[in-house]
């Protein structure tokens, strides 16, 4: 926290109070004692008016101005605002004729300014009211920083609650999918429900406790993507070529988690999941240039003769899309290609680079799942 942000928050009223009020006597007393070429002189006409300046100040900030101004009762804010001024004005004067004149001014002509002259409290009252209106935009200041600090910390509860929330939104796609292969294949007894049973496990653990932060190591989400294939892979079997491969140092780079499984995902459900005979997913990772390139390609079916739309409809690349939004606003780039006999996308997100690099990790290689 800085200086003014200790100054301007409300543990530190009190010092706050106390700084401007010591600032003031401070001014007041060399512009004063400059003026009577008498600094002790200066010093207690400080002390003398300071009573009422302080109950100016006060009622302006504690009352007029959340009553009236906050309320927006402008009339009413003008009517109290010039009877207080007068008020004011009046009461400076008479602790000036009260303890000052009788010391200071022996020669002073009471007849000449006698205590009710309207001039002279509106003369006091513009020296009062120098101090109120310092004091004044101090508390409105203070009063707009507190505002915008709230409203960022409101808009910031609130990102993180959508970003949350879209991110739990993913998580059944993943467990619908391997959930109906897993008991595909228990109808069959086949030994690799096993197999299904642990890869499983290891997407349930990564959604469930790794992708609670913000980043998690590129590297994760990879191993979560050929995760994925491999139990797809159980459902369409040898009608199905997947191409999966990465280019670049994956060691110390960070994603937000579940950034990139969703389109592979709609690459199966929405894409190979109608054709009968032999299809093909390609799936092409590339870090270059402190971007990270994903493009993830596959075929349609013959007498697929679904719109562009209807691929990009589901639930899981909607929220995607809403999470880059969120995350990257404006930083990120999201192409989507609808072919004659394939669908496309390519995603363009700038990296982290956060995490220290893994010591002797071998590098993910191109592969043929």
């Amino acid at each position: 926290m800085t200086a003014i942000q200790k100054f301007l928050s409300p543990r530190y009223r009190l010092l706050s109070h106390m700084t401007f009020w010591l600032v003031y006597m401070v001014y007041a007393t060399l512009l004063y004692g400059t003026i009577h070429d008498d600094y002790w002189q200066g010093f207690m006409e400080v002390i003398i008016t300071l009573p009422v300046k302080m109950t100016a100040v006060y009622f302006t900030l504690y009352y007029l101005i959340p009553r009236f101004l906050y309320a927006r009762k402008y009339p009413g804010l003008i009517l109290m605002f010039m009877a207080s001024a007068i008020l004011f004005g009046y009461a400076d004067r008479l602790m000036m004729h009260t303890f000052y004149v009788p010391i200071y001014l022996k020669d002073y002509d009471y007849q000449k300014y006698p205590l009710m002259d309207l001039a002279k409290a509106v003369q006091r009252s513009s020296v009062v009211y120098l101090v109120v209106f310092a004091a004044s935009a101090i508390k409105l200041v203070k009063q707009n920083y507190q505002t915008e600090r709230f409203s960022q910390e409101l808009g910031k509860e609130k990102l993180n609650a959508e970003l949350k929330f879209l991110k739990g939104q993913i998580h059944p796609h993943f467990l619908f999918n391997t959930l109906n292969t897993l008991y595909a294949l228990t109808l069959q007894n086949s030994p690799k429900s096993s197999e299904v049973v642990l890869k499983l496990s290891h997407l349930l653990d990564y959604m469930l406790y790794d992708c609670n932060v913000e980043l998690i190591p590129l590297r994760k989400e990879i191993q979560q993507m050929q995760n994925l294939i491999e139990l797809e892979q159980f459902r369409y079997g040898n009608r199905l070529e997947v191409s999966f491969s990465v280019t670049g140092d994956v060691s110390i780079q960070q994603v937000p988690p579940l950034l990139m499984l969703p389109f592979v995902e709609n690459a199966f459900k929405h894409g190979v999941s109608k054709e009968v005979e032999e299809a093909f997913i390609s799936i092409d990772l590339t870090l270059k240039d402190q971007q990270l390139i994903l493009r993830v390609e596959n075929s349609k079916a013959e007498d697929d003769s679904q719109p562009e739309a209807e691929y990009t409809k589901g639930i899981g690349l909607k929220n995607v899309s809403r999470r880059l939004d969120l995350l990257y606003d404006n930083q990120y780039d999201l192409q989507v290609f609808d072919e004659e006999e394939t669908f496309m996308i390519v995603l363009k997100v700038p990296l982290s680079e956060t995490e220290k690099p893994v010591v002797n990790q071998a590098p993910v290689q191109t592969s043929q799942v």
